[in-house]
């Protein structure tokens, strides 16, 4: 994951109060050309969270 990936992430958590709606994770997968796994995992390491799961990807 690119370091202006990772911003992006980052910057579109900090718009949520630190914590990543999943819809947001779902359109920055297709907009960064990053698969969901690598969203997730990565947050998980940033300690931001997802609310507000669609289907239950990130627990």
């Amino acid at each position: 994951m690119t370091e202006d990936q990772k911003k992006k992430i980052r910057e579109a958590a900090a718009t949520h109060g630190g914590k990543l709606p999943c819809a947001a994770a779902f359109a920055l997968s297709r907009e960064l050309g990053a698969s969901l796994k690598e969203i997730g995992e990565f947050c998980n390491k940033e300690n931001i969270r997802i609310k507000n799961c669609q289907l239950g990807c990130f627990p």
